[in-house]
């Protein structure tokens, strides 16, 4: 009698291993950096502002008496998720890591961080829905996300040095509404760039104040997430418009670009 081998049926793969496979080349390339590399983080990155067009007309612009923050648009198709948090279990529980609930939780946290910078005018600001039509003298503050990528967290907790890093980029207009026309104060995009530090030391000066650092829009690799780089962008697209706003003489910035209150 001819006995036939007994294969072992193969056994499905676990979320351990799956998250172990996708962790795996990022920790060889940790290992073949460095030991300086690796160490000396965190690597800075600063949000980028580039001005595309600005009121250049003579007339003096009247002070806005409220300015709405709309809720910015974005197509989910420009939406990055990180996979090696999509598979997790708790988040293939919720379903909350898909590109809208992605994009929505950063907006969110975008648009409350605008308000709150914007608030600082000592103009009231109010969040607008999408349709609102703006009523004389006030300033409207509109745009689109055209990037927004999580990254991906296993490559920042074993690599570091920018690696994984998340990245927003975005397009502003910010129209004042007069009696007659909707002048556009200013149009400008904002994307995240790492600092020029990529691959070497980022010194740490005693007693670095922490404020200073958020100034400079900075964060460390383990929190470069894509929550963390809307709120940044929002604090720099903040500073951008009270720019404006004080070449209009609306109001007056002191030597660090704060509001002086009056």
């Amino acid at each position: 009698m001819v006995m036939k081998s007994m294969q072992t049926p193969a056994r499905p793969t676990t979320y351990r291993q799956t998250i172990t496979k996708l962790a795996l080349p990022a920790a060889i390339l940790a290992c073949l950096l460095p030991a300086t590399a690796r160490a000396e983080g965190p690597l800075a990155v600063k949000i980028n502002v580039t001005t595309l067009q600005s009121y250049n007309g003579s007339d003096v612009l009247p002070k806005p008496t409220k300015i709405l923050v709309y809720d910015f648009t974005v197509d989910t198709s420009n939406v990055q998720v990180d996979q090696s948090q999509k598979i997790r279990p708790r988040h293939m529980i919720t379903g909350d890591e898909n590109p809208d609930a992605v994009a929505k939780k950063a907006s969110t946290k975008f648009s409350d961080e605008l308000i709150a910078k914007l608030a600082k005018v000592g103009i009231p600001v109010e969040h607008a829905a999408a349709g609102l039509t703006p009523s004389d003298n006030t300033l409207s503050v509109q745009g689109a996300f055209t990037s927004m990528k999580q990254g991906d967290k296993a490559e920042r907790s074993t690599i570091g040095m920018g690696a994984g890093s998340a990245d927003v980029q975005a397009k502003v207009d910010v129209h004042l509404k007069t009696s007659s026309d909707a002048i556009l104060l200013s149009q400008f995009q904002t994307d995240t760039k790492p600092g020029a530090n990529m691959g070497g030391a980022a010194p740490v000066a005693a007693g670095m104040d922490p404020a200073a650092v958020a100034v400079k829009s900075k964060v460390t690799d383990r929190k470069k997430t894509l929550d963390a780089y809307a709120a940044k962008t929002a604090d720099a697209m903040a500073a951008e418009i009270t720019k404006q706003m004080a070449k209009q003489g609306w109001i007056k910035l002191d030597d660090k670009g704060e509001v002086v209150q009056q």
